[in-house]
């Protein structure tokens, strides 16, 4: 009585439980699958400091951590709870085969140098994988290309402002003349996830934490700029639960909160709903399957990766002063 019971409470976490909600993916790229050579070089137009910014924000997308930073040279190794929920996610979404889209264990090198194609400045990416020669044999070695793919992605998709130190936003225009504008109740706009969230990390940290966003165009009423690319918007996070046993996952879930318009102004803003992360459970299919240890299963991580995109809207009417 009592297993049947646990059964029945079990089904009514897995139809509680969020999913992982549909979002805007990085460059369109939902998946990032192991593929290609081992060794890849990709000229990225942008300075070495961009470069590597973006650099350390895609290297969790293919479940590694850094292992050491000496400036243009880093290194990684493997994260083992990160590629578990990497798996997961890529199995969710119908990658198929024994190890869902990701590849070897081992340890990737990352080198940039400052260099120019043609006319054009910027940087060459040198990726190198290194296969684990005890563990992990098995699988294959292409993560050198679809790294340097999804830094290149990041250093388009994010603009070379730093909303912290500056979060009006980056112009490049002159200074329109000073006027005051209203920006509408619902105005739309979209942000974009400045650095990746993982729950194992966010844990640590807490509900109420701050998440960072940075605005992904130009917000442009009556022909003035009233929040321009690249300004800093925040949420904070609501809700955030480890993975345990049983099969229970991860979850995550954050409220926006403020966007900062030209003139320094915090400006509310809302979603539909809740920005959530994490799978459903999987209590009853594993005592289904494997009835004696089915409970023993441990759930897998959440995460979302950076430039993930959201779309808001501005909460209330609000008047701008344009031209600062």
């Amino acid at each position: 009585m009592k297993i049947v019971q646990f059964i029945l409470f079990s089904l009514v976490l897995i139809m509680a439980s969020p999913c992982l909600r549909a979002q805007t993916p990085p460059c369109g790229k939902a998946i990032v699958e192991i593929e290609g050579p081992k060794d890849y070089e990709q000229f990225v137009p942008a300075p070495p400091e961009q470069v590597k910014a973006a650099l350390l924000k895609a290297i969790p997308a293919l479940g590694a951590k850094v292992h050491k930073d000496e400036g243009l040279h880093i290194e990684t190794e493997d994260d083992t709870a990160l590629r578990q929920s990497l798996q997961q996610t890529n199995k969710d979404s119908g990658v198929k085969g024994k190890y869902e889209g990701l590849g070897a264990l081992g340890k990737i090198l990352i080198d940039i140098r400052e260099t120019t194609q043609g006319t054009e400045k910027g940087s060459l990416l040198h990726i190198e994988f290194h296969k684990n020669g005890f563990v992990g044999r098995m699988g294959g070695e292409g993560y050198s290309k679809p790294l340097a793919e999804e830094t290149a992605c990041l250093v388009k998709l994010l603009s070379p402002n730093d909303p912290v130190k500056n979060p009006r936003g980056f112009s490049s225009q002159e200074p329109s003349p000073a006027r005051a504008l209203t920006l509408p109740e619902g105005t739309a706009l979209q942000v974009f996830l400045l650095d990746p969230l993982y729950s194992k990390k966010a844990k640590k940290e807490g509900v109420g934490q701050t998440i960072q966003f940075e605005v992904a165009e130009d917000v442009v009423v009556d022909g003035v700029t009233a929040v321009r690319r690249g300004a800093l918007a925040t949420a904070h996070m609501s809700e955030v639960q480890g993975s345990k046993i049983a099969g229970r996952h991860a979850e995550m879930a954050f409220v926006f909160d403020a966007v900062t318009a030209v003139d320094g102004q915090s400006i509310p803003i809302k979603a539909d709903e809740k920005a959530k992360g994490g799978r459903h459970n999987e209590t009853v299919r594993n005592l289904m399957i494997t009835p004696a240890f089915g409970w023993m299963a441990k759930g897998s991580e959440a995460f979302i990766r950076a430039g993930t995109g959201y779309d808001v809207a501005v909460s209330g009417q609000h008047t701008i002063q344009s031209g600062q």
